[in-house]
């Protein structure tokens, strides 16, 4: 039987960058520049001529799942055309091929790999030297070259593996012990059969657009696999609070549990929504202005004018910004604080208590600090204008800057947040023979 070995393509996505020679009058580079603009170049003085040639039908090679064996074989077939000289092999989640909806992002992806190349058709090959995830989507995926060494037709082929046996019935209780407006406190309680559980909080539904977005760049091949990599890992009673969430919000803790054979259960999902602020009534923001003095900037010392924004009680999220006024526009501010993140579980968009914290304004300088409040059935409030001018002070430590810089408290970016941390996966390599 014969016997190949290919490398399965590595779990990351990119696009190489284009760069435009800056010469145009006198080129010395030849640029082929494909449809996602990757290219390749030839200096012209190296290039003996430029011709053109045609391939009757499609160079490819049809490849055809055909039987699981285990977590490490799988049976395949693959049939070449007449025009396909040798061809790629790859097998990939289907979380990261279906991200390859180009023919020509296939074809990179599997040559920044380095997959060998094949000659033969197989009838009934054996795939092995891998691990496979229990209930996950793969995708086998080809690429054919002509006999000119063109790269051409990608043929794809779905399976999906069958569900780990799961020793006992391994699950765990959560227990709310506190729910606050910005925090809340879990206890969780692992039954006999659980050597071992992870568990991960998110706002309602971003855990999945998460698993959707990241797990081609981390390698998650399942669910499942981003809660155990992301997780709080656990063998005991446990108890976990998460700080710094938003108020008046859906979350969601998925939990997954290992079985005796660290065979992971599928994921359990316990719901709870943080305390609500603000009312149905009109919300707003107060304003009022601080000090203005010399405060360090990145080690350079700039005048800061010191602002204190303050919702009133039926505010449950607030905005605010700083224009110079010369350049104010009243709609476009309007427009930008009373808005919705524009990316979802985008973290720092709103405040929810009283604000103090500086902006870097040059002395002597028009602007306008503006603020909107929106109330807990979402509906927003006028937008506050404070108009002043800083103080009129001269020293030689003063630069004159474009725009006028917030000096905000940045919020932990919740992918570094406990609970919620990703791990790269290693590579791995597969046979076929």
């Amino acid at each position: 039987m014969k016997k190949l070995s290919i490398a399965l393509a590595a779990l990351t996505l990119g696009v190489q960058a284009f760069a435009q020679a800056t010469d145009t009058t006198e080129p010395n580079r030849l640029l082929v520049v494909d449809n996602i603009d990757q290219y390749k170049g030839y200096v012209l003085d190296r290039v003996k001529e430029i011709s053109f040639a045609k391939v009757e039908g499609e160079a490819k090679a049809e490849v055809k799942f055909l039987e699981f064996l285990d977590r490490e074989g799988i049976k395949v077939s693959v049939t070449k055309s007449e025009q396909c000289n040798y061809y790629n092999l790859a097998i990939l989640p289907s979380v990261i091929a279906n991200r390859l909806t180009d023919p020509l992002q296939v074809i990179s992806y599997l040559n920044r790999s380095e997959q060998p190349t094949f000659w033969d058709d197989y009838t009934d090959a054996e795939m092995s030297g891998f691990t496979l995830d229990y209930d996950t989507d793969y995708t086998l995926i080809t690429v054919g070259y002509d006999y000119y060494g063109v790269a051409d037709g990608v043929c794809r082929d779905e399976f999906h593996t069958p569900k780990a046996v799961i020793e006992g019935d391994p699950k765990v209780t959560c227990v709310y012990d506190s729910i606050g407006k910005y925090e809340f406190t879990c206890t969780f309680t692992p039954n006999d059969d659980v050597t071992s559980y992870y568990y991960v909080a998110g706002d309602k539904g971003s855990l999945q657009r998460q698993y959707e977005q990241f797990a081609p760049m981390f390698g998650f091949a399942n669910f499942e696999q981003m809660i155990i990599s992301w997780g709080v890992k656990e063998t005991e009673v446990s108890t976990f609070t998460w700080k710094d969430m938003d108020p008046n919000t859906e979350y969601e803790i998925f939990v997954v549990c290992l079985d005796w054979n660290d065979n992971a259960a599928p994921a359990q999902c316990f719901t709870l929504s943080t305390l609500a602020l603000g009312g149905q009534g009109e919300a707003s923001v107060a304003m009022e202005l601080g000090d203005y003095k010399l405060t360090d900037w990145g080690g350079e010392m700039k005048y800061s004018q010191f602002i204190t924004y303050t919702p009133n009680d039926q505010a449950a999220a607030y905005r605010f910004a700083v224009y110079k006024a010369d350049s104010y526009n009243a709609e476009e501010a309007k427009a930008y604080v009373c808005s919705e993140p524009p990316i979802p579980d985008m973290a720092g968009w709103f405040f929810y208590e009283p604000v103090s914290t500086d902006f870097q304004i040059d002395p002597g300088t028009e602007a306008v600090a503006v603020a909107a409040a929106k109330n807990i059935d979402g509906q927003w409030g006028p937008v506050t204008e404070l108009r002043f001018t800083t103080p009129d002070v001269s020293r030689s430590t003063v630069t004159s800057n474009s725009a006028i810089r917030p000096r905000i408290k940045a919020q932990p970016a919740r992918g570094t947040r406990q609970g919620m941390l990703p791990i790269l996966n290693e590579k791995k390599t597969v046979t076929l023979k």
